[in-house]
């Protein structure tokens, strides 16, 4: 069988002749500037997640890893349901090296973990080793963070999208780093936030550990020591003190807290080990003051579905936090009643590739002809084209439960196919329903009827195994509801 276990999206390769995803893309969706954050340019980086270029005074432009940005995961159908107002999961980065791509093409498995819920997921630049605080130090550039996020990208990102813009229409998390700056946030504003979650978060700065690393990142990093909170060392040490998450317990009362950490890889594996026990302080910490919270510490190792995760400072467990935390974010979020779409109605978004690869994501390698005279009706098909591996189109498409579907589509391959498909899959990969095809030397339409089951969510896709140079063009998909 085709793609039961393909789920994990590869990069999208383009060239000369063949367009990149980037530049095929053609959502209606336009971010504009607004309170204080300049849109310099954008760009579609999936079909779901959006990037900004942004300035703005509160930060230099040397504190952050490359170009200053904002990534942005968009809900499935977000274009298709133009009245729904969705929660946002403002999700944090690490430091050393992290910025606003790491939770998707850094490792992080956002998109995926995201797909199929009604949720906006907003990955805002925290620096190279910004803490999410506004500097003691700001000698070698601005660098005011906190105020960057609560009095800029909030509201920048409510004018933007359709979100929900009070306290039940946001959540935020993050890792390392960034699960400090979750919790800090959150304590700062309890007002804005419905939940917050922090994955291996540096969530005690009384730990001696903890301020050795914040000052020699940031001297790394050609900043001052002191910059972020000031001299670590008492009796000059009140900024550490007075953000310290351990010191402001009763802040997250009303909050969801939610507290992930492992016990490291190994015993010499210090930093995971530093960031469990502080993750521990902090939930004695709110246990003793009354406030409700949920502590997982996963140990070593970790759970190894559906990630691996091995207890470390990594992705194999933060992705797993994320996976957990998120359906336990939404049962205290304000979600959006979508009704689903109704019978007779193709839910296929430019089935046609008129719009190019818009609404359409590639595993493998793919892409989208417009204007060049291979398709079959209009003006546009969509393509893929290897030499190995499994490669797709495919589109996540909102059904009804229990209803019949006819999916079809027109194909034709290269002469060397023996081993293409073309149906309906879960979101979380399991066929059911698809047509084997080998070689089609013109476009041939291929059906298949499916039963949608308890699913609000599917995944239509063509695709092969290829072998050698192989092909397949796709054009005038459908999927129709009985």
């Amino acid at each position: 069988m085709a793609a039961v276990l393909l789920t994990a999206l590869s990069n999208v390769v383009g060239c000369v002749d063949d367009p990149s995803y980037e530049s095929t893309e053609s959502g209606a969706l336009t971010l504009a500037s607004a309170n204080g954050i300049t849109v310099t340019a954008s760009r579609w980086i999936s079909a779901r997640t959006l990037e900004a270029d942004i300035s703005t005074a509160l930060i230099s432009p040397g504190a952050v890893n490359g170009p200053h940005r904002i990534r942005i995961t968009l809900p499935d159908f977000y274009e298709q349901n133009p009245t729904a107002r969705y929660p946002v999961v403002y999700l944090l980065h690490g430091g050393a090296g992290g910025n606003s791509a790491q939770w998707t093409t850094g490792g992080g498995a956002a998109e995926d973990i995201s797909a199929g819920k009604p949720v906006i997921v907003v990955m805002p630049d925290g620096g190279k080793v910004g803490w999410f605080t506004n500097w003691v130090d700001q000698s070698r550039g601005a660098q005011a963070w906190a105020s960057f996020y609560l009095d800029q990208v909030i509201p920048w990102v409510d004018a933007n999208l359709r979100t929900v813009p009070t306290k039940q229409g946001r959540a935020i998390a993050g890792l390392s780093m960034g699960g400090y700056g979750a919790v800090r946030l959150a304590q700062d504003r309890p007002d804005l936030f419905a939940s917050v979650a922090s994955f291996s978060g540096a969530v005690d700065l009384g730990d001696l550990g903890t301020r050795t690393v914040v000052t020699e990142q940031a001297i790394q990093n050609g900043f001052p020591a002191n910059g972020p909170f000031g001299s670590p060392f008492w009796p000059n040490d009140t900024v550490w003190k007075a953000l310290d998450p351990m010191k402001r317990p009763t802040r997250l009362a009303g909050l969801q807290v939610l507290l992930y950490a492992g016990a490291g890889t190994s015993d010499v594996d210090v930093l995971e080990r530093t960031m469990g026990q502080s993750a521990d302080r902090f939930a004695r910490t709110l246990a003793a003051n009354g406030i409700p919270h949920f502590w997982w510490m996963y140990g070593r190792p970790g759970p190894t579905a559906p990630f691996g995760c091995d207890g470390g400072h990594n992705f194999s467990c933060w992705n797993f936090a994320f996976n957990d935390a998120l359906p336990r974010m939404l049962t205290v979020l304000q979600v959006p009643s979508i009704p689903p779409p109704p019978a007779g109605v193709n839910v296929v978004a430019n089935g046609g590739f008129e719009g190019g690869l818009a609404s359409w994501s590639c595993m493998g390698r793919c892409g989208a002809d417009v204007g060049s005279g291979l398709s079959r009706t209009g003006a546009g098909n969509g393509w893929v084209r290897n030499n190995t591996g499994w490669n797709d189109l495919h589109q996540t498409i909102q059904v009804a439960p229990n209803r019949t579907y006819v999916v079809t589509g027109w194909i034709r391959t290269s002469g060397n196919n023996t081993d293409g498909y073309f149906g309906l899959r879960t979101t979380t990969g399991q066929v059911l329903g698809e047509k084997k095809f080998a070689s089609f030397g013109g476009y041939t339409q291929v059906s298949v009827t499916v039963q949608s089951g308890n699913n609000t969510a599917l995944v239509v896709y063509a695709g092969l195994w290829a072998n050698g140079d192989t092909w397949l063009q796709l054009d005038d998909v459908s999927v129709v509801g009985n």
